[in-house]
């Protein structure tokens, strides 16, 4: 998964590559598959950014323009998972519509909304631009 911004942002900041995977503590070649949308960045890694530039993750992903308020915070996947089933539940939607919905399976999933694991950015991510949601929001980063 590619998020444009990734080097945009690096770049308007003058910083390489190098600079940024020491920031996040990951090999440069790491950081530059992210980049590239050869892997997906993690969650917890693309928070540390967001916070490093004072950004909001809507805003690294391309979901928002705005680079509206947050909160810096850490991600805890009990929160996340809190709001994944009022989410789920205000469009009243089973679990199965979800977990099919993603290509996952109904154990992942029911890990990601009882907490017990961190959702995975990919999937945060379909999450929110299929319900037109906030992955800040999400996160609980949002103000």
């Amino acid at each position: 998964m590619k998020f444009e911004r990734l080097r945009e942002i690096r770049e308007e900041h003058n910083l390489t590559q190098k600079q940024i995977a020491k920031i996040l503590n990951v090999e440069r070649s790491t950081y530059a598959g992210w980049e590239t949308g050869k892997d997906t960045i993690p969650l917890r890694r693309l928070n540390k950014l967001s916070d490093y530039y004072k950004v909001s993750i809507d805003y690294l992903t391309g979901l928002s323009n705005a680079t509206s308020k947050y909160r810096v915070i850490d991600l805890d996947a009990k929160v996340v998972g809190k709001n994944l089933r009022i989410l789920r539940k205000m469009h009243n939607l089973v679990q199965k519509d979800i977990f099919i919905s993603l290509n996952t399976t109904s154990s992942t999933y029911s890990a990601y909304e009882t907490g017990k694991v961190l959702i995975k950015t990919d999937f945060l991510y379909a999450i929110a631009k299929k319900y037109h949601v906030s992955i800040d929001e999400l996160l609980g980063k949002k103000n």
